[in-house]
């Protein structure tokens, strides 16, 4: 068991590596001297990361039989747009974060109006990534493009942040759990919906991929919110789970979607069952 763990862990890093040279390669260079904007969109993509939504692009493809070279232009977008999220919510008129993984966020180092031009040339960037991925026929191509736009828009990643901004003094469990699908979820959908549109997949397995992506994205947010509490306790935090739900509750929560999200992938047929062995890999933090 603990070799076959140390492969498919092997299997997820040579992955993640396959990401890192299509960012570093789609990514406009920074130049000498650097560009200052396309310094600031370099440093907001190539800042240290899980690299979770592309892998699960490329892990979706993969199981369906879809060359991963297929998969990694929609891989890439995905994790520009997430990147993108990142840069305009640290904002200070959003969530006014100072740092970002550890690093400063990117207002911090390159000012706000660098930063939200950074986040508009990435999204930007993302979608002519798709509309010019080779390998992709054109129909599957303008699907990619306008599941990106949704997810994106005003019911996924910027009506959440909205959302986020005006939300009840006192939100409900229900509310914060739209919240995170607006926020987290809907991107983590994309990114099996990407790998299944790559591989043209049949509608049944396209439905078996959303609840695994919907069930995996909340899951990773409610880890989110366990490894938040400490900020929320010191005012910083936002919305957060643990305030409701509290910690054992929030534990059994991830532990449920989890199961799900396994459970979906199995009953979506043989072609999906593996990805369910990727569950605890990916989101090992549930073990903690």
């Amino acid at each position: 068991m603990t070799e076959f763990l140390a492969v498919e862990r092997h299997k997820l890093a040579l992955l993640r590596d396959l990401v890192e040279r299509g960012l570093h390669e789609v990514l406009p260079d920074a130049g000498d001297p650097p560009h200052r904007l396309h310094a600031a969109m370099r440093y907001a993509v190539l800042s240290p990361g899980k690299r979770i939504r592309p892998i699960l692009a490329l892990l979706t493809g993969q199981a369906l039989g879809c060359p991963l070279a297929h998969v990694l232009p929609a891989a890439c977008a995905l994790e520009l747009v997430h990147a993108a999220s990142l840069v305009l919510d640290d904002l200070p008129c959003m969530d006014d974060a100072a740092t970002r993984r550890g690093q400063p966020s990117v207002h911090a180092r390159y000012g706000q109006d660098v930063a939200v031009l950074t986040g508009v040339a990435l999204l930007n960037e993302a979608y002519g990534l798709l509309a010019r991925a080779p390998y992709i026929g054109e129909p599957a191509r303008v699907a990619m493009v306008s599941l990106l736009a949704r997810t994106v828009g005003a019911s996924g990643l910027v009506g959440g942040q909205e959302k986020d901004l005006r939300g009840p003094a006192e939100p409900t469990s229900a509310f914060i759990s739209q919240l995170h699908q607006e926020k987290t979820g809907v991107l983590f959908v994309a990114s099996v919906e990407m790998g299944a549109l790559a591989a043209g997949a049949g509608p049944l397995e396209t439905e078996a991929l959303r609840t695994f992506g919907h069930e995996l994205g909340l899951a990773f947010q409610a880890l989110d919110d366990l490894e938040d509490e400490a900020e929320l306790e010191t005012g910083r935090g936002a919305v957060n789970l643990v305030s409701v739900l509290g910690r054992d509750g929030l534990r059994e929560t991830v532990a449920r979607r989890l199961d799900l999200a396994r459970r979906a992938v199995v009953d979506g047929g043989p072609e999906l069952s593996p990805l369910a062995g990727y569950v605890d890999l990916l989101f090992s933090r549930a073990a903690a």
